[in-house]
C-alpha cells in the first residue's frame, strides 16, 4: 500500500497528541508490519519543523526529521503543483497542494490526514488514521 501523509500525522507522533499518538504510530509501524510505503511532500517536512521547534529545542528537532525521514519517500512540490493548488476545487491551499503531491504518486491508495473535510473534492482516497488500521 502507498499512503500520502498529511503534517498533522506527524505532529501527533511529535508532540504525542494523547487522542492521536497511538493510532498515528501504528501508521508507520505498519511500514514493516504490512509494508506499506509512506509519502510525504518536502514542505510537510519543514512545517513540522517549524511546529515543533516551538516545543523542544531545534537540535532534537532536527533528530526528530533524521529519524523520520529514514521511513518516508519525499515528494518535493513543483511550480506546476503550486499552480495546479491555486484552481484546485480543494478551497484550502495548503491541502490543495498536498492533494497535488500525493497526485503524483503512481499506484498511491490514498491520503491519510485527520483533516478529511478539506479534502472532501479529492479524487484520491481520504482517510483518517483508524480508517485504514483493521
Amino acid at each position: 500500500m502507498r499512503y500520502f501523509i498529511d503534517a498533522n500525522i506527524i505532529l501527533d507522533i511529535w508532540l504525542k497528541r494523547p487522542q492521536f499518538f497511538e493510532n498515528s504510530l501504528q501508521i508507520f509501524k505498519n511500514i514493516e508490519e504490512r509494508n506499506w510505503l509512506l509519502y510525504t511532500s518536502d514542505n510537510v517536512i519543514t512545517t513540522c519543523y517549524y511546529m515543533i521547534s516551538k516545543k523542544i529545542n531545534r537540535e532534537e528537532s532536527k533528530r526528530l526529521i533524521a529519524d523520520f525521514l529514514v521511513d518516508l519517500e519525499i515528494v518535493p512540490v513543483s511550480k506546476q503543483m503550486l499552480l495546479n493548488a491555486t484552481i484546485s476545487k480543494i478551497s484550502d491551499y495548503e491541502d490543495a497542494v498536498q492533494f497535488e503531491c500525493a497526485a503524483s504518486i503512481k499506484g498511491i491508495n490514498g491520503i491519510i490526514t485527520r483533516n478529511k473535510k478539506d479534502f472532501k473534492h479529492s479524487t484520491i482516497p481520504v482517510f483518517a488514521p483508524e480508517e485504514v488500521l483493521f
